[in-house]
């Protein structure tokens, strides 16, 4: 049964020069690509298709555009399974630990907190016993978006963690002297198997 493939680059091996948009890769498949179950990583940030990069599905050689800047210091990490090959779903989480989580996973610590609301509609926040995670910690820089009629901003960081992680709403990440509150976790599927976690994180104080 098929594995789901890794392949490793970086921006150097993609068209245009350090810094620009709209740069391409060529990766190195023998047999068509699927949309199924592809993904692309960047400095262990999962892109989104359309929005951050394109891909043609081609027999051989199939070509990504990066539609942001990308630098030829960051790395690329892209997993794919071709056409007509089956998948073992049972080791798509394990792919996840020994591609991203393995060459970008930090060690934070993860409070959990249980938030109660009393009548009045005052929340309080109680901490539990901190303990160590393994996560990719990708820091955003803070700005202000245009979302319809008002300013929206956007997060502070995202965390990537394994499958089985726990992460929930209102938990504390601390990471680099930095303690975040987990606003939203999503899960990431394929084929409807869990490959890895994603929380959203604001920041609220140093340590």
């Amino acid at each position: 049964m098929a594995q789901l493939k890794t392949e490793n680059y970086d921006g150097s091996d993609c068209t245009g020069s350090d810094g620009d948009t709209d740069r391409t890769l060529t990766i190195s498949n023998k047999t068509t690509t699927s949309g199924n179950g592809f993904l692309v990583f960047v400095d262990g940030l999962s892109l989104a298709l359309t929005e951050e990069y394109t891909v043609s599905h081609n027999v051989t050689s199939s070509v990504i555009t990066f539609i942001n800047g990308l630098y030829d210091a960051q790395e690329i990490i892209i997993q794919y399974v071709a056409d007509g090959a089956s998948i073992s779903t049972s080791d798509s989480s394990e792919d996840f630990i020994n591609g991203p989580l393995t060459d970008f996973g930090v060690t934070a610590v993860r409070t959990p907190v249980t938030m109660t609301t009393d009548f009045h509609g005052n929340k309080t926040y109680t901490d539990g016993t901190d303990a160590n995670i393994e996560v990719v910690f990708n820091p955003i820089t803070k700005e202000y978006t245009l979302d319809k009629a008002g300013l929206t901003r956007v997060y502070d960081a995202t965390v990537f963690l394994k499958s089985d992680a726990t992460l929930n709403k209102y938990d504390k990440i601390t990471y680099d002297s930095k303690v975040y509150r987990v606003d939203k976790v999503s899960e990431r599927d394929f084929n409807g198997t869990r490959i890895f976690r994603v929380g959203m994180l604001f920041f609220i104080s140093d340590e």
